[in-house]
């Protein structure tokens, strides 16, 4: 796997770092020993595994943090720079330097994972189960701290949102920017771990090392400390903000820690924790015992009642409100009703056609006006495996293509049109001699027939003509490969210039223009496909393999063998650009009312691929904020064939096992449902109470205090 190789180095050497550090800061009168280490593990397992299971919080959060990144756009990188301004640019252009650029690159992810090792190492290993206890949880606790402002405080690194900024350490060569792409969602800056783990350790130490025993451990996380803010300046990853933010939360981790450690370690202590285990399961009676301990205790301090209870009645209802609300802003995609077994779906503006299948194969049109929330059937007389024998034909494909009006459906030598005007019931169909190689649907300028355009072997015909496969003058080429049509216009790409896209107004007078598209990146992107594919990228041959286009955007589909990108094209300015990651495989773009969608396969290494990159995912990019979004990074579904509508991206989507596809329809627009405002509405109206219960126990309680005192 691409970027593997760094990554093992990393952990490697931050392994033997600690290790042959272990003599130097050792406390008084303690050995380093090999059986110590296997003493270590059978001691304090669940302290180790207690911080070592933030990474396995990390991955899933982040996934999590990409789908409401996309869904919600909760980017607050705007207020901090608003607050900074280019102090950090001025930092990384005094001191940029290619070797401290390389040193500090490997110090950001090696000098970490010292501190995160040895942390977790020295106490346990050196048996001082007092600091173990207090650090090892407060360490926990800063992660725990951390990811309200990971979910709803997105800050991007500084060299994603600078301009001049570098980001320095995730470019210094192909493997380590690999690495990063792959595991860094570049929006977790606020707060720094990299700050808020050592700061942490330091912390502890300065408050639980009374007798200094830990005092030379204490001052090289110090210094490690002050190295690490420079590092994560200089290298265009962190703000200043996020500093402090590293702080704040370091600080609230140890005094949380202070207060709960000989709570939770009294009942995870590894001394006793197999005892109670087996004490547990060695009689059915017992486990009855500890529940109706629980269960009479719980009773017992709710007839009590305190600021403690009704302080923790006021964080279970906030914490219920913000998971309801994190649940729908998580989830704003819904399947389509009415369509049970989807063969293919587009959709345009409020309409969304889906080909579905009944039990006989027989292909229907649904018909969804999804503003209205209404459903149309038509029967069209096809099958599924469009068997046309009496042309010749078997197992044609049949493709759906839509406009702002109409939808064709086009089956081998069957072309049946709907009309949105009188959806349920289709207009007409038609029946043609030649297997079309592809075809382009657009409306008319009363929007009352639709127009559609074929390549037959190579020439552009347009069949609205009463002439029977009439050639389209207005086109002369005759290697046309390519066509589609959006809103009044014709776009094609011929096989003499694959990388040329040239559109057709058909509007008044006939216009046209031609834009060369150009899919190359800097060299360093290249060598890290040629890393991940094993292939070389090859301009010599690229060709475009799909577009899309409305009055203000061209994208296309650039086929470059190792790699396929789509390119935007400004068709006023001519500005071109590479959306989504030009590292991974794209496909199928969509573009309308503001927004771009594909398919594509992020993170895939072609050469040591694991599940969760093969299946196609869909990412859509907003051209007004000039930032793309993708979704359902984690799962291993298929969803595949996005089409943007007005406020709305529709996709098919595999279903895992035997079950048929769907077709998964993707609100831009929405983010809470109407229930979750109402569950807000609840919440905050049971606050009044609690609160105003809260300060009159909490007042009593100072008054009974000051009683006894006196």
């Amino acid at each position: 796997m691409a970027g593997t190789a760094v990554y093992i180095t990393w952990v490697t050497a931050s392994l033997l770092g600690g290790i042959l550090l272990m003599p130097f800061f050792r406390p008084a009168g303690k050995r380093v020993t090999l059986a110590g280490f296997v003493d270590m593990f059978r001691r304090y397992w669940l302290h180790i595994a207690l911080v070592f299971s933030i990474y396995l919080w990390k991955d899933l959060l982040d996934g999590l943090d990409r789908i409401l990144m996309a869904n919600t756009h909760l980017d607050m990188t705007p207020f901090v720079y608003a607050i900074e301004g280019d102090l950090v640019l001025w930092v990384q252009q005094t001191f940029l330097n290619d070797m401290l650029t390389f040193v500090l690159t490997h110090y950001y992810v090696a000098g970490y994972m010292l501190l995160t090792y040895t942390a977790s190492l020295y106490f346990t290993y050196f048996d001082d189960r007092w600091m173990a206890d207090r650090v090892l949880l407060s360490m926990f606790f800063v992660y725990a701290l951390a990811v309200p402002f990971y979910l709803f405080f997105n800050v991007r690194v500084t060299g994603d949102h600078i301009p001049e900024m570098q980001t320095l350490a995730y470019h210094l060569t192909p493997e380590i920017q690999t690495w990063f792409t792959r595991i860094d969602p570049f929006t977790n800056g606020m707060p720094s771990l990299h700050i808020g783990i050592p700061f942490t350790v330091w912390l502890g130490l300065h408050r639980w090392d009374h007798d200094d025993r830990w005092k030379k451990y204490r001052n090289f996380v110090g210094v490690f400390i002050v190295v690490t803010a420079f590092t994560i300046i200089y290298l265009g990853i962190h703000w200043f903000v996020d500093i402090v933010g590293g702080i704040i939360v370091s600080f609230l981790a140890v005094n949380l820690a202070d207060k709960y450690h000989a709570w939770l370690w009294y009942r995870l202590d590894e001394r006793t924790f197999n005892a109670r285990l087996a004490w547990l399961l060695a009689d059915f009676n017992n486990p009855k015992l500890v529940l109706s301990g629980w269960i009479s205790r719980s009773v017992q301090w709710l007839k009590t009642p305190s600021t403690r209870q009704t302080g923790t009645a006021v964080m279970l209802l906030l914490a219920t409100t913000g998971g309801v609300l994190l649940y729908d802003a998580t989830h704003q995609d819904f399947p389509a009703e009415g369509v049970t077994h989807p063969e293919a779906a587009v959709g345009a503006d409020g309409w969304l056609v889906a080909l579905d299948a009944d039990e006989n194969g027989n292909l229907s049109a649904v018909i969804i006006d999804i503003e209205n929330d209404k459903t149309y059937h038509d029967n069209l007389g096809l099958n599924e495996d469009g068997n046309q024998s009496q042309w010749g034909v078997l197992n044609a494909s049949t493709e759906v293509l839509i406009s702002e009006n109409h939808a064709i459906v086009w089956q081998g030598y069957r072309i049946i049109t709907l009309k949105f005007s009188n959806p349920g019931s289709h207009a007409y169909g038609r029946t043609t001699g030649p297997l079309y190689t592809d075809l382009a649907l657009l409306d008319d300028s009363d929007d009352k027939q639709a127009k559609l355009f074929a390549i037959d072997d190579g020439v552009v015909i347009d069949l609205q003509s009463t002439e029977y496969h009439k050639e389209f003058t207005s086109i002369s080429d005759d290697d046309v490969i390519l066509i589609d049509g959006g809103g009044n216009s014709l776009a094609w790409v011929t096989e003499s210039s694959p990388m040329t896209a040239n559109i057709l107004s058909l509007e008044g007078v006939q216009s046209s223009l031609s834009v060369h598209v150009n899919a190359s990146v800097d060299s360093a992107k290249d060598e890290q496909v040629l890393a991940l594919t094993g292939a070389i990228v090859d301009y010599a041959n690229a060709s475009i393999t799909g577009i899309s286009f409305d009055e203000n955007y061209l994208v296309a589909e650039v086929n470059l063998s190792a790699v396929s990108r789509l390119v935007m094209v400004n068709l006023d300015t001519g500005e071109q650009r590479i959306i989504g990651d030009p590292l991974f495989p794209v496909a199928n773009p969509s573009i309308g009312h503001g927004v771009v969608a594909w398919q594509h396969k992020w993170g895939l290494d072609s050469i040591d691929p694991n599940n969760a990159e093969l299946d196609w995912d869909v990412k859509y990019h907003i051209i007004l904020e000039n930032h793309s979004y993708q979704l359902h990074t984690e799962d291993e579904l298929n969803q595949t064939e996005p089409q943007v509508m007005e406020g709305y991206i529709v996709w098919l989507q595999d279903s895992g096992g035997e079950e048929p596809p769907e077709v998964i329809i993707y609100s831009l627009e929405e983010t809470f449902e109407p229930y979750s405002s109402r569950t807000l509405q609840v919440a905050i109206i049971a606050l009044i109470p609690l609160l105003s219960i809260w300060m009159i126990q909490r007042q009593k309680e100072n008054v009974d205090s000051i009683d006894e005192e006196e």
